[in-house]
Formats: structure tokens, sequence, C-alpha cells
């Protein structure tokens, strides 16, 4: 986005991520209810009817260690306090060199420092940030060539000119293709495209921002994203697995289908007045 001459700031994307998302879970959250709510076997539902009294307005306490905080947890905290607040100022990360200088920096000094050791380095993702570089140079490549102007040529004639039409037929080819293929994958090959059509609506900002989001929607299928995937593989003591695909059609289905449908309405409306569309 930046290289076609738009940018959105942290306050402008917290602006519209944190009340969509908001309401995005409550959404998730009821038809979470729903779907469960009715997929009760017999047994179940008299096992919690039974428990019902006895738990009724209590939440179970959640266990976990408690570690003091040292000398070099304190000083960890404190970069990425920094560290943050120099990605949100953009004249600070200017004086490193950038976003990228700042994060490759704080890793630097934890891992010199011994805040990070040799282990937790290695065990990062490197595969998916490789995977990300690899996307950028990629779109870089398909810009460059001429490739990314022929495609928007061709997709311009069957889209809307209006911009909500347009961004809603972005959303929905968005939140379709991430259904079926990986969501850093698609984002990667499709939100250059978004980006094109976006600004020559005068909606580069707002589509883009919504693109991210709409990339995140889809979970009708376990493959679709490591989130489902890893939910996919979690067993129990017994070695059966809690999930089934079953599971992630039944619910991942409606709530996909609910989360374009906020998105193209209420996160539509938000964005515009972030971004005084």
């Amino acid at each position: 986005l930046r290289q076609y001459g738009g940018d959105i700031s942290w306050a402008q994307w917290l602006g519209v991520s944190v009340p969509f998302c908001t309401a995005a879970i409550l959404v998730a959250w009821i038809l979470l209810l729903a779907v469960h709510r009715f997929d009760l076997s017999p047994d179940e539902a008299s096992r919690l009817e039974s428990q019902r009294p006895r738990t009724s307005g209590a939440i179970p306490a959640v266990v976990f260690d408690q570690e003091e905080l040292s000398s070099g947890k304190l000083a960890g905290l404190v970069g990425a306090t920094a560290t943050l607040v120099a990605f949100a100022y953009a004249p600070v990360a200017a004086i490193f060199g950038g976003t990228s200088s700042v994060a490759l920096l704080f890793v630097a000094l934890a891992l010199g420092t011994g805040g990070i050791t040799r282990q937790t380095f290695n065990s990062y993702s490197w595969h998916l940030l490789f995977l990300i570089g690899g996307g950028s140079a990629l779109g870089l490549a398909v810009r460059e060539s001429g490739l990314l102007d022929i495609l928007t040529e061709l997709v311009k004639s069957g889209l809307a000119t209006t911009p909500w039409l347009l961004v809603t037929e972005l959303i929905l080819v968005l939140v379709a293709a991430t259904t079926f293929v990986s969501h850093t994958v698609a984002a990667l090959v499709l939100m250059p495209l978004v980006v094109e059509l976006g600004t020559d609506a005068g909606v580069g900002e707002l589509s883009v921002l919504l693109g991210a989001l709409a990339c995140s929607s889809a979970c009708a299928l376990p493959m679709t994203s490591f989130p489902n995937v890893n939910s996919l593989m979690a067993v129990d003591d017994l070695g059966k697995p809690w999930l089934s695909v079953k599971h992630f059609l039944v619910a991942g289905i409606p709530t996909t289908l609910a989360f374009a449908a906020l998105l193209v309405t209420l996160g539509y409306e938000i964005g515009r007045l972030v971004f005084s569309v």
C-alpha cells in the first residue's frame, strides 16, 4: 500500500479492528453456543443438567505457574514495550531505519544479552518468515513485470464501480479463496490486486484493511489456517481427537458467512468513519 502512496497508521488499524473484532467474537460465540447446544447428546445433556446447580455462577480457577519478575524479564518487557512504541510512532522508527530495523535490533539485543536463548531463537517459525519475505518478492515481481496491471485491467471489467460494491466483491473473493487455500498464501497472492483496485476506486486504505480482516475470517475447513490445524490435531488423554472435519463444517460455514456479512456492513461503516471516506 505504501508503494502506491497510501498508509495505515496504528491508530487507524486499531480504530477499525478493535470494534469489528469485538463484534465478530460475540457473533462467533453466539453461533458456537447455538451449534453445540443443539448437538448435545442425551447423556451429555443430562450430565450438564445434573451439574448445573453446583457450577452455576462459578468460574473454574485457572491453573498457572507463578514466576518472579527478574531483572532480565523486566528488561525484556521494557524492550518489547519500547519496540511497540516505535512501531506505533513512525518518527521514532525512522531514526533507526524503519520498523523492520527496530524489530531486528530488539531481537539482536535480546539474543546478545541472553534474554532469548539460542534454543528459543532456533524454534521460531522461520519458514513462515521466509514465506512472507518470498511473498513480498513475488508481489514486487508481479508489479514490476506489468502482470499486475494486466490482471487489474481484466478484473476491472467485471467489478462494480461504486466503492461499497467494489469492497463487497473483493471481500467475497478473499473469503472464498481463503476457505480453500491457506490464509497467508491467499493474502500474499491477492492483496496486491486488492491494493491496485482499491486505490483506483479511491478506497485503498479501507479495502486493504477490510481485505486483511477478510483473509482471516474464513474458518469453514480445518486446513485453512494454523489455529484450525492445531485444533484438529488436539487429542484427549486417550489419544482421541476432540474435533473432526464435521465440527469445522457445522460451525465454520455459518461463522464464515456471518463474518463476511459483518465486514461489508459494520466493518465498512467503521472504516468510512476512520478513513473519512
